[in-house]
C-alpha cells in the first residue's frame, strides 16, 4: 500500500514546511505529463513538451528532518527558477521540470524503497539525494539499480565514495571531504587557547564513525590531547557518565558529531551539570536554526562546520538572497543547506541539457563532466569516486546568528569562552 499523497501545486514561492509524515507536496509548475512507454528515467523521451520528472525522498520528519526540509527548499527554488525561463534546453526544445518529493521520515529502508517509487511509478528521470550517509547511500545503491543518475549533497564524499565497493556508475556526490573537516575542527578549537585537553563525543552512524579516528588525529597534530573519547549509537539521551568524565579528566574543549536531537541533549546536559567547556564544537546537530531554537543562550558560541555564505561572492549568490535569501531571513544556517540542495539539483538539470535528453547513461555522463561555478563553488567530479570537494567555513553561534569565523572576516572575533556554556 503507498502510504504517501502526493500533491501538486503551481506557485513557485511557497515552500511547504510538512505537517503529517505521509503528505507531501510536490512542485510542479505544470501538470504532470510523463511517458507511457518509456520506462523508468525516459520522461519527455517520446514527446518534446513533456515535462522531466525528478524525484527525491527526503527526511522531511524524524532526527534528520530539518536538512530535508531545507533540502527541499533549494530544490523547489531551481525548478521555480528553470521553469520560470521557459523550461529546461533539450534537444532544441523547453521542457518544464516536475519535482516529485516524499518523505521518508529519516528511515533509511524507507528512503530506498521510494527512490525504487519514484523511479518505477513516477518515471523520474534523476533522483536528488537526502542528507547524511545513512539515507543517502542506500537512496544512491537503489538508483544505481535502476540505472538512473542520482546527485547528492548533505553527504561527506570520503563516506560516499565507500558506500559502492563495485563502483559508482550512475551516482554522484558533491560536498566537504572528511579530513577537511577534522582539520578545520581542530584548528578552529586550537583559537580558543585556553585549554588543550579535548572530549570527543561521536555516534556510530557511519559518518561518525569515520570523523572519530580523524578528529583524534587531526587534533593530536594540532598539540591538543584528546582526554575523553565517547562512543555512542543514535538515540542516546543520557550523557550524564560521559559528561562527569570528562569534567573529572579535565576537559577544557568538546568536539561532537551527531544528530540534531542527540546533540541538543548533550549540550543541555553538559549545561545542568556545571561542565564548562571554553569552546565546544558541534557537526551537524548546529547545522539549522533549531538549534539555537532548542538550547536558546546555551546555543551561544557553538562551533560548527558551514558550508556557504552570502559574502562567498560564488555564482548566483546575489540572485538566491533575492529568493531563498528572503525564505529562510532568519534562518542562516538553513539557507546554507537550502543552497546546497539547489547546487545539487542545478548539477542535474544542466546534465539534462548537456545530454540532449534524459538517457540516464548519457546525463550520468554529462554529470561526471560537470566543470563550472555553482553557488556552492566550483564543482568537477573525480572520474573514479564520482565526489566533488566543496568549501568548508567555520561558523559561531553568536546574538543567535552566524558569524564566520575560519576564513577570518574583519571586524568579527571568535567569542572565547563561549558563553551558551559558561
Amino acid at each position: 500500500m503507498n502510504l504517501f499523497k502526493r500533491k501538486t501545486t503551481m506557485n513557485r514561492a511557497a515552500v511547504n514546511r510538512v505537517g503529517l509524515a505521509g503528505k507531501i507536496t510536490a512542485l510542479a509548475v505544470v501538470p504532470l505529463v510523463v511517458s507511457g512507454c518509456g520506462g523508468p528515467g525516459s520522461s519527455g523521451q517520446s514527446g518534446g513538451s513533456s515535462t522531466v520528472v525528478l524525484g527525491a525522498s527526503l527526511s522531511l520528519t524524524g532526527a534528520l528532518g530539518q536538512f530535508g526540509v531545507d533540502l527541499k527548499a533549494g530544490y523547489q527554488q531551481l525548478v521555480a527558477d528553470v521553469n520560470a525561463q521557459g523550461g529546461l534546453g533539450v534537444g532544441g526544445s523547453k521542457r518544464k521540470v516536475s519535482l516529485v518529493v516524499l518523505d521518508n521520515r529519516s528511515d533509511p529502508n524507507t528512503a530506498s524503497q521510494q527512490v525504487r517509487e519514484l523511479i518505477l511509478k513516477d518515471n523520474a528521470a534523476g533522483i536528488l539525494g537526502a542528507c547524511t550517509p545513512p539515507i543517502v547511500i542506500p537512496e544512491a545503491l537503489a538508483a544505481e539499480q535502476q540505472r538512473i543518475p542520482f546527485v547528492s549533497t548533505c553527504n561527506p564524499v570520503g563516506a560516499f565514495a565507500a558506500g559502492n565497493k563495485s563502483g559508482w556508475k550512475y551516482s554522484w556526490d558533491l560536498f566537504f571531504d572528511e579530513k577537511q573537516q577534522a582539520q578545520l575542527v581542530a584548528k578552529g578549537l586550537k583559537l580558543v587557547g585556553s585549554s588543550n585537553k579535548v572530549a570527543l563525543f561521536t555516534d556510530t552512524e557511519p559518518d561518525g564513525v569515520v570523523e572519530r579516528g580523524l578528529f583524534k588525529k587531526e587534533l593530536v597534530a594540532a598539540g591538543l590531547e584528546v582526554v575523553g573519547d565517547y562512543s555512542f549509537p543514535v538515540g542516546t539521551t543520557d550523557f550524564s557518565s560521559f559528561i562527569n568524565d570528562a569534567k573529572a579528566k579535565g576537559a577544557g574543549l568538546v568536539a561532537a558529531q551527531m544528530v540534531p536531537p542527540d546533540g541538543i541533549a548533550l549540550w543541555k546536559q553538559m549545561k545542568a551539570l556545571s561542565f564548562r567547556p571554553a569552546g565546544a564544537y558541534a557537526a551537524k546537530a548546529a547545522n539549522g536554526n533549531n538549534w539555537v531554537k532548542s538550547l536558546g543562550p546555551v546555543a551561544e558560541g557553538t562551533l560548527l562546520s558551514e558550508y556557504w555564505s552570502p559574502a562567498s561572492g560564488a555564482a548566483n549568490s546575489q540572485q538566491l538572497m533575492r529568493s531563498l535569501g528572503v525564505t529562510f531571513a532568519k534562518s542562516d544556517a538553513d539557507l546554507a543547506i537550502a543552497v546546497m540542495g539547489y547546487t545539487a539539483a542545478n548539477v542535474m538539470t544542466d546534465a539534462i541539457t548537456a545530454a540532449g535528453g534524459t538517457d540516464p547513461a548519457k546525463v550520468s555522463s554529462a554529470i561526471g563532466a560537470t566543470h563550472k561555478d555553482y553557488p556552492l563553488g566550483p564543482i568537477s567530479f573525480s572520474s573514479t569516486t564520482h565526489t566533488a570537494i566543496t568549501p568548508l567555513l567555520l561558523d559561531q553561534w553568536q546574538n543567535g546568528k552566524l558569524v564566520e569565523i575560519i576564513p577570518s572576516v574583519p571586524g568579527v572575533a571568535l567569542q572565547s569562552p563561549g558563553k551558551g556554556l559558561k
